[in-house]
């Protein structure tokens, strides 16, 4: 599996069983899981040390307390059980369909990954923001997401009906898909120090795995598994932050997910 796992271009080319069992699956997302923790455990020093670099070297505001208070207002503004839905659940199944649905490489896919990716970050362009606040957020929501359907076929229309991507680019399409997946969790640091902007993939490394072994999933057992596993590692990080907060466990976990804006 391992060799598997590092030959990133035969993602796509994955050996399938004939008739693999839902056992089997399971046992394989659980040596992902537990291949992707004892990585997180080498690199989380990283984290500290660039933290520690920016804080007592650059002499600037701590970046991983940041990402702590973004957490924690993200707890206040929905409430815990809201979040723990969003987190370990909701925000998966978007991002996998932003980010690992579109690899099977079909048109269809391809366009739903563009039209959820357009909704999910849509908030983020100002004039989204200006109309938002102008009618209220609940109601920009619901019209964006009513959107989503009309953008889908709009996209899936301008594609070409007989869509075909060679070997080569089907690994660049992977290893983009993978770093875009752990440079979009730099906005749970937000607000960013732009002068550090460069330190900030240091702090997305733990995600950058994640993405690796996430994908791996989606082309071994197929693409829902890779949801259960992004699911997996979110519940287990939630978990750990609610022992550390209750038991005040010194754990620091930062599960996969997005801040959330109103807008």
């Amino acid at each position: 599996m391992l060799k598997e796992l590092f030959n990133l271009s035969g993602f796509p080319y994955l050996p399938q069983e004939a008739t693999p069992s839902v056992k089997e699956k399971i046992f394989t997302l659980l040596k992902v899981y537990g291949l992707i923790f004892l990585s997180l455990l080498f690199v989380g020093p990283f984290t500290y040390l660039a933290d520690t670099f920016v804080t007592h070297v650059i002499h600037a505001k701590s970046i991983r307390q940041q990402n702590d208070v973004s957490f924690q207002h993200l707890i206040q503004k929905l409430g815990y059980g809201v979040a723990l839905l969003y987190i370990c659940i909701i925000g998966p199944v978007l991002e996998e369909t932003v980010f690992r649905l579109p690899l099977s490489f079909k048109r269809g896919h391809i366009a739903l990954g563009i039209s959820v990716a357009i909704f999910l970050f849509g908030s983020l362009l100002p004039p989204v923001k200006a109309f938002s606040h102008s009618i209220g957020a609940g109601y920009a929501l619901l019209i964006r997401l009513a959107l989503v359907p009309v953008i889908y076929f709009i996209i899936k229309k301008l594609l070409p009906v007989n869509l075909s991507v060679g070997r080569a680019y089907k690994k660049v399409f992977v290893i983009i898909s993978i770093c875009l997946f752990g440079l979009m969790h730099i906005s749970n640091y937000a607000p960013l120090q732009w002068q550090l902007i460069w330190i900030y993939p240091v702090y997305v490394l733990p995600q950058l795995i994640m993405g690796w072994g996430i994908t791996y999933i989606r082309f071994k057992n197929g693409f829902i598994w890779g949801i259960a596993l992004h699911c997996l590692i979110n519940s287990v990080a939630m978990g750990l932050s609610y022992v550390d907060k209750t038991h005040t466990v010194p754990v620091k976990v930062h599960p996969v997910h997005v801040v959330m804006k109103k807008g």
